[in-house]
């Protein structure tokens, strides 16, 4: 191994400085980084024309451009071109092991180059072919796994992945979010709702919330955002007589929505399940807490484990009793400065440059030879177990919580509840007959 360790990291969302600011943090950790992503990508706060890095980021052409689970690059021999050239100590996947992406840069990885892999899908979804094989196959070759929630490890133990797996929040830059001067015993209270403006954030329950409050004391919401949503909650807050009270933010530069959030004295994050997704980590809690909001939001998905605690939170869905609660805990200023230093101090192990030396010392550990890989039973139905045991449960979404991706077999009726039946069991029957295989 060089005495500078040399990492190259494939990112679908590289064009996005504030995606880039893991890399940055790595590369201050001592780690020499090299980004790969697509040569274009539409996301909001994507770049046409990369700026300033500091580090090589080559970008390359891709199919499905913003699909980020089957966009793939288009020339494949490029890919095994780069790795021999650029050498690498260890390659670095920020992408799910189903992925079309993962599977070709997996494909040109030589046998003895060591990889880690990033996840965060935390509902045990069930791919039909190719995906599912992409995703066993994935798991057998990767060394590590660094999901962003207890959630996400657990889906991918339960799955049947053996090695290392080692939970690292997504972090924030602590140059932009810091504590703010929010104080109850400002004239007017600022909520705030960051994200795309779609109904599974639940943008017309902050509406409602913003309408309870103001029926109080002098409320304003403030949502940071674009989406279909937008004219929905103008028209709401104008039903419920607060259309002046609601202000929208259309997409802006990172360092002007850090100024929303040190104004903000409650950060909202009433995000709901539907059939396909979960809330998978929710980056503006940790952002919230860095600026000394106090979150309030639904109990879903990973959100309690990311709030770690430092949140209000109410059934997901039941927009009244969050809003009773948001009401009361404005009411009680102990309670509120309580939260609020909790929020605080739970953030400081959360900066880019904590997360970045938490990821070095797994780079570290993986090219130390220090992974091994557990023992886990051969039973679907086990592993799951041990997982749930390990980790704690997956995430469920409106379809449970092992919904099949296919929209065909997610739908009600008896043809595909009976089709999981027989697939669960089939599996169940062939990890008890099957010859155990020989372990790598």
């Amino acid at each position: 191994m060089r005495a500078t360790l040399r990492a190259v990291r494939v990112y679908h969302a590289g064009r996005n400085p504030a995606h880039r600011e893991r890399e940055q943090a790595l590369r201050r950790a001592g780690v020499e980084v090299t980004l790969i992503t697509p040569a274009s990508w539409p996301e909001g706060g994507g770049e046409t024309r990369l700026s300033e890095t500091g580090f090589p980021v080559i970008e390359l052409p891709v199919t499905r451009r913003g699909d980020v689970n089957r966009h793939a690059y288009k020339d494949r021999g490029q890919l095994g071109r780069l790795i021999r050239e650029l050498n690498p100590d260890l390659l670095d996947l920020q992408e799910e092991a189903f992925s079309a992406a993962a599977r070709q840069w997996l494909a040109v990885a030589p046998p003895g180059l060591p990889v880690v892999m990033y996840t965060a899908q935390n509902v045990d979804k069930r791919y039909p072919p190719p995906f599912s094989g992409y995703e066993r196959s994935a798991h057998r070759r990767v060394a590590a796994l660094y999901p962003c929630s207890r959630q996400a490890a657990s889906v991918a133990r339960g799955k049947g992945f053996a090695g290392l797996i080692d939970v690292i929040p997504l972090g924030y830059d602590e140059c932009l979010f810091h504590e703010g001067t929010q104080s109850l015993d400002d004239d007017e209270l600022a909520l705030a709702l960051f994200g795309r403006l779609v109904p599974e954030k639940g943008v017309r329950d902050a509406v409602h919330v913003l309408a309870r409050l103001n029926a109080v004391r002098p409320a304003r919401l403030f949502l940071a955002g674009d989406g279909p949503e937008e004219g929905t909650a103008r028209e709401l807050a104008a039903a419920l007589g607060v259309a002046d009270r609601v202000e929208i933010a259309h997409w802006r530069p990172a360092a002007e929505l850090a100024e929303v959030y040190r104004r903000a004295h409650i950060v909202l994050v009433p995000s709901v399940a539907t059939d396909t997704w979960v809330e998978q980590f929710g980056r503006v809690i940790v952002e919230a807490h860095a600026s000394g909001a106090v979150v309030a939001g639904y109990a879903s998905g990973s959100i309690p484990e990311v709030a770690g605690g430092a949140a209000v939170l109410a059934d997901a869905g039941d927009t009244a009793q969050l809003a009773d609660r948001v009401v009361a805990l404005l009411a009680d200023p102990s309670e509120y400065s309580r939260l609020r230093e909790q929020g605080l101090a739970l953030s400081r192990s959360r900066a880019w440059a904590q997360v970045a030396e938490r990821q070095a010392e797994l780079y570290r550990r993986v090219l130390a030879g220090e992974v091994e890989r557990v023992p886990l039973p051969r039973s679907p139905r086990e592993r799951r177990a041990l997982a749930r045991a390990e980790f704690g449960p997956t995430a469920a979404t409106t379809a449970g919580t092992r919904p099949f991706a296919l929209p065909l077999l997610r739908r009600g009726g008896t043809f595909p509840a009976a089709f999981g039946t027989v697939v669960d069991a089939t599996a169940e029957l062939a990890a008890r007959l099957l010859p155990r295989a020989t372990s790598r």
